[in-house]
């Protein structure tokens, strides 16, 4: 199997021969057709260029400016009438090759008679070099009125050809030569921090989740690397709270199951045939087996809520009825722990939820409350009547959340540090469910709590 950094390194070298190829055809193989034709063409724009000062200008500007091309450029002119006689003749004093009258001339003459541009490439007989006879079309008010024959030599490309040769020689030596070791660090650069994330992948994923990515790079790989560092973090963070989990759970369950367990055997062994002594066992019992209960139904909750399960059934209902209902259910533990609940409500607002979700939001943050709040405290729920949503507040009379705590309380099986000198039940679920509700309604919720000054649990709902 290759790798990346092969890869690339291939790529980058393929790439370098391509443009060293390129470069090699257009400027050595391709290099005289190139010139032949780029100079045909300019030496024919300009002699029709001049052509026309024959008749649209002055003859003694048309004879300088064709003497001045003609000397600038190696060239021999002569412009001839239609009967083949010389209508004028430059005289540069640069080298040239006269033109003498022969086949080439007759027969670049004879084409130009019949409209056409014509280029006829020759040899010269005594000296092997190359030249081009063009023959040029000289119209007056759109008739043939002249025919104008340039003797072009052709500059000697293979010198030039030569030179580019050692030139592109050592460039294309240089080239790969860099190519090479650049492509070499490059897709080093490149791998290096692939294969330390893999490396680190693999530690995650035998159950190291303290293993971390050390990477400062900006780019695509460095987001990866900072990724990977955040999965590393959550599910270090997932595995503490399995832990968490199970010890919570198996506290949670124990003491119901132990206390089940031992008044089952003294109904049993002891208090069997004494009623009252039954009775006040089996109560204890059943209170128990409801606190499982209430485990097991707090984890299928979350459970549904976080899968995406339950559906919301959405409603209009009068908040305040709702309120009533679950603070009922706290008559005889607000009795017994001494723990005050007050409702400050607006009587007439309405909202539009899930009616028995919400009852559960309620229920869990009035509960939360309780637990944390000494004897004598007070639990308030405040209902605030908006122009478009209503606002709900608990507030309790506890210790408060210290500010390490508060980004997490939110988590699944997150407790935070025991207060106000209470032994805290509960599976640290609540919270949790309270979140997936809220945030199924899409309503905003959020917490506030000073150490030592209580917390403010609220949430909003649309009217």
């Amino acid at each position: 199997m290759k790798s990346i950094g092969f890869k690339l390194w291939a790529g980058m070298m393929a790439l370098v021969m391509m443009v060293l190829i390129l470069l090699w055809l257009f400027q050595i193989v391709f290099l005289e057709s190139f010139y032949t034709r780029m100079r045909i063409s300019d030496v024919k724009n300009q002699g029709a260029s001049i052509a026309k000062l024959l008749y649209d200008g002055s003859r003694a500007e048309f004879k300088d400016k064709l003497d001045a091309f003609a000397f600038n450029n190696n060239l021999n002119i002569e412009l001839l009438d239609l009967d083949r006689n010389s209508i004028y003749t430059t005289d540069s004093t640069s080298m040239h090759i006269p033109m003498q009258r022969n086949i080439a001339r007759a027969e670049a003459f004879q084409a130009v008679l019949s409209g056409k541009e014509v280029t006829i490439p020759l040899t010269h007989p005594r000296f092997g070099y190359e030249f081009m006879l063009l023959g040029l079309p000289v119209k007056q008010s759109g008739a043939l009125s002249a025919v104008m024959l340039i003797n072009m030599p052709l500059a000697p490309v293979e010198d030039t050809a030569l030179i580019l040769k050692w030139q592109l020689f050592y460039i294309t030596l240089v080239l790969l030569t860099a190519a090479l070791l650049l492509s070499f660090f490059l897709s080093r650069s490149f791998t290096r921090p692939i294969l330390e994330i893999k490396k680190v992948s693999e530690t995650m994923a035998s159950g190291d989740f303290s293993a971390r990515i050390k990477s400062n790079k900006q780019d695509e790989i460095g987001k990866l690397a900072e990724t990977i560092n955040y999965l590393g973090q959550q599910l270090a963070k997932i595995e503490q709270l399995r832990k968490d989990l199970i010890s919570n759970i198996s506290h949670e369950l124990r003491t119901p199951l132990s206390i089940i367990r031992g008044y089952a055997e003294t109904i049993r062994d002891v208090s069997g045939n004494a009623p009252e002594k039954r009775e006040k066992q089996l109560g204890m019992i059943i209170e128990e087996t409801e606190r499982l209960s209430e485990i097991v139904d707090d984890i299928l909750n979350l459970s549904q809520l976080q899968a995406g399960y339950a559906r919301l059934n959405k409603s209009r209902f009068p908040i305040k009825d709702v309120l009533d209902t679950v603070i009922k259910r706290y008559d005889v533990i607000s009795e017994k722990t001494g723990v005050q609940i007050i409702l400050q409500d607006s009587k007439h607002a309405l909202v539009e939820a899930d009616e028995k979700r919400i009852e559960q939001v309620f229920y869990n943050l009035i509960n939360n409350g309780i637990k944390h709040t000494p004897p004598g405290g007070t639990v308030t729920v405040k209902v605030i009547d908006h122009l478009q949503v209503v606002r709900v507040e608990v507030t309790d009379t506890g210790s408060g959340i210290a500010e390490e705590d508060l980004p997490h309380i939110w988590d699944r099986y997150y407790k935070a540090k025991k207060t106000a000198g209470k032994n805290v039940l509960g599976t640290g679920l609540g919270l949790a469910i309270v979140k997936s509700v809220l945030e199924a309604h899409q309503a905003p919720y959020g917490v506030e709590s000073k150490k030592g000054a209580g917390t403010t649990f609220w949430f909003e709902l649309q009217k």
